[in-house]
């Protein structure tokens, strides 16, 4: 008995230990020797449907508006250009259409993640295979909502067509960013279908380097371990992932490719810091993570975003359905106590 109060006591600091992971602090030169920082890349990924804060009390990090808050700060604190994406499974959190009430507090959710990127400025967003969870004709309507192009290169119809845009150049001062986006080939559903993503990634990579770009960015929806074989297939410069909701405060590169995750749920701000110069061949970034704290900054716009989106929730029929005679609330239902 003694031994086991004993371990208990032990445990308690661990039991109360922050859980909130630290990335590397902007250096100029990096750890790694990288100097004279040239631009940023700000994202975030695996959002899946939620913008609340997490209610660990050890892991106060999240929040839709305290990452909108600190993506502004970072932006008008920063000396160079910078860059925003979001690398995919923002929309949903599962991949079936719902029904009646839930289905609407889903799609209400999409919305307001939509209308938070276009506040927060993103510069484009890739579309994962959750981002598909309201069906192909309602992300098309929400990709007309957003004001930033949700990209994906191997979304096809049965003709083999792309469905949305595969690619786009992002310009920022004399800088210029390719981008685009894969997720997991060999879906296939009535009004749509996926092709292999390495392929079709390496040929956006190869004309998007043809076009101008001085930085190839691939937002992949593939997991942490396929997109090791696909910065060895496609040799972009940088993927950024979404799906295997891994954290990375230090990224990894295969080959001469950075690869950086961040997580899920909005808790961390993917960083990526592109330098003038360095060791070694092709551009030179360091890639890591930064906490979003629940305790941080709030957007207000955002913030009054998610205030209206909770208010509705709240609705149990969230205006969907108009009430019938018999429905409860209907004014010719007799209520029964």
């Amino acid at each position: 008995m003694r031994r086991l109060l004993l371990l208990l006591l032990l445990a308690l600091p661990l039991l109360g230990a922050n859980r909130v992971i630290e990335g590397l602090p902007l250096a100029d030169p990096a750890p790694t020797g990288e100097a004279g920082l040239r631009a940023r890349i700000l994202f975030q990924s695996n959002y899946l449907g939620e913008f609340e804060p997490c209610s660990c009390a050890d892991n106060p990090v999240g929040g839709l508006p305290q990452g909108a808050a600190l993506l502004t700060d970072l932006r008008a604190a920063s000396a160079v250009p910078v860059f925003s994406f979001d690398a995919g499974d923002r929309l949903f959190h599962h991949d079936l259409v719902a029904i009646s009430q839930e289905e609407a507090a889903r799609r209400l959710k999409s919305v307001l993640l939509v209308d938070a990127g276009n506040l927060s400025g993103l510069d484009a967003g890739g579309i994962g295979g959750l981002d598909l969870g309201g069906g192909l004709p309602y992300l098309q309507k929400l990709a007309q909502r957003a004001r930033y192009p949700l990209l994906s290169a191997n979304l096809v119809d049965h003709d083999g067509a792309p469905l949305f845009q595969t690619a786009v150049l992002v310009k920022r001062g004399d800088l210029v960013v390719g981008v685009t986006s894969v997720l997991p080939g060999h879906l296939w559903m009535d009004e749509y279908e996926t092709k292999d993503p390495y392929r079709a990634a390496r040929a956006e990579v190869k004309a998007l380097r043809a076009a101008g770009a001085d930085l190839v960015v691939v937002l992949s929806n593939l997991g942490l371990d396929a997109d090791r074989k696909l910065a060895r297939v496609a040799r972009a410069d940088v993927i950024l992932g979404s799906r295997s909701r891994e954290i990375l405060p230090e990224a990894p590169k295969v080959g001469s490719t950075l690869i950086v995750h961040a997580g899920s749920r909005g808790r961390y701000l993917g960083d990526v810091r592109w330098y003038e110069g360095g060791v070694g061949r092709g551009p030179w970034l360091v890639g890591t993570t930064r906490a979003v704290l629940a305790a941080g900054r709030s957007d207000p716009t955002v913030r009054a975003l998610v205030d209206a989106a909770l208010a509705r929730l709240a609705d149990p029929r969230l205006g969907v359905e108009p009430l019938r005679p018999g429905d409860p609330g209907h004014p010719g239902t007799e209520e029964r106590r």
